[in-house]
């Protein structure tokens, strides 16, 4: 029996990386640029092929050629098709399935009829989106403040929401384009079309925010071994509470002022009795803690004393 993970097909697409300017005149760049440009180039592609392939696929990127010129790669984008996904591109949810040329021009890195993620990044300049309107044809109408009008695939409307994605462009985009001498960058296909942005734009391709969800809210009274302190300002102490380590942010007052006062003292174990807020939120795709000591009950010393058999 084939197990389903099992690769029996796979397809591969190509396209361009190209940085140029006049520190690159020389057809040298600082690996220290390079190498995490290219990095995150790849997880780009990795997560956004998660995303619009759910797991049916997978897919890998290798730098094939380079040329001399302007410092610039040719990269294939090679992606497997798993036993599940085998006849998808002839059935009925074909349209489910996005193949790696696809992938290339729905994140803008080569030809084809949408403007892709990085052309609509480059469109929108920064400015505020007023409105996404799924129309007819099954696409998005994309309507800045301003007015302007585009239209946007599903796909390209998807991967465009994700914040990580958002930040892989940037790392590939702006963060190279922030070095003195660096002007431009350009993805192309083997056609050569593809999208050039120049340094003037890059800080358009700066990553939104990570905006939190809260999830999750509790108060609990309970016991905390003393790990270190910090006697910063906005300093957090940290803490165990027997199944993990964790940092904690002290909003006790009284408490506080006893510690600047030098009114209490504290020896490593020590165990506090405190009460404890946890929040967790949902932030840019995964569960964030955080650890909050709102009362301290109780200061019970480390150094413990053995009870000896006094009389009086």
């Amino acid at each position: 029996m084939v197990s389903e993970k099992n690769i029996l097909m796979s397809e591969k697409a190509y396209f361009h990386l190209k940085y140029d300017g006049p520190s690159l005149i020389s057809h040298e760049m600082d690996v220290k640029d390079f190498a995490p440009a290219l990095l995150a180039l790849g997880e780009l592609l990795e997560e956004a092929n998660s995303a619009l392939n759910q797991g049916r696929t997978r897919v890998s990127v290798n730098i094939k050629a380079a040329n001399p010129g302007s410092v610039d790669a040719f990269l294939s984008v090679s992606q497997d098709l798993v036993q599940q996904a085998v006849g998808l591109f002839s059935s009925d949810g074909a349209t489910a399935l996005v193949n790696a040329d696809s992938l290339l021009k729905i994140l803008g890195f080569g030809g084809g009829g949408g403007i892709g993620v990085v052309g609509l990044i480059k469109w929108i300049k920064g400015r505020k989106i007023s409105n996404i309107t799924r129309i007819d044809t099954g696409n998005f109408k994309v309507e800045l403040q301003d007015g302007e009008v585009t239209v946007c695939t599903d796909s390209e409307i998807k991967l465009f929401s994700f914040v990580s994605i958002r930040k892989r462009i940037e790392s590939v985009v702006r963060t190279p384009l922030l070095k003195p001498g660096i002007d431009s960058v350009a993805f192309n296909d083997e056609t050569g079309k593809g999208q050039v942005i120049s340094k003037e734009e890059s800080e358009y391709f700066s990553a939104p925010e990570i905006t939190r969800e809260l999830i999750d809210d509790r108060e609990i009274e309970t016991n905390l071994t003393l790990v270190n302190i910090s006697f910063q300002d906005d300093g957090k102490w940290r803490f165990n509470d027997g199944s993990q380590i964790f940092f904690a942010e002290i909003i006790d007052d009284e408490f506080n002022d006893k510690v600047r006062r030098n009114q209490i003292t504290f020896t490593k174990d020590d165990i506090l009795r405190v009460t404890l807020v946890r929040k967790q939120y949902i932030a840019d795709g995964s569960i964030k803690t955080d650890y909050i000591l709102k009362k301290v009950i109780d200061h019970r010393s480390a150094a413990i004393q053995m009870k000896l058999p006094f009389t009086e």
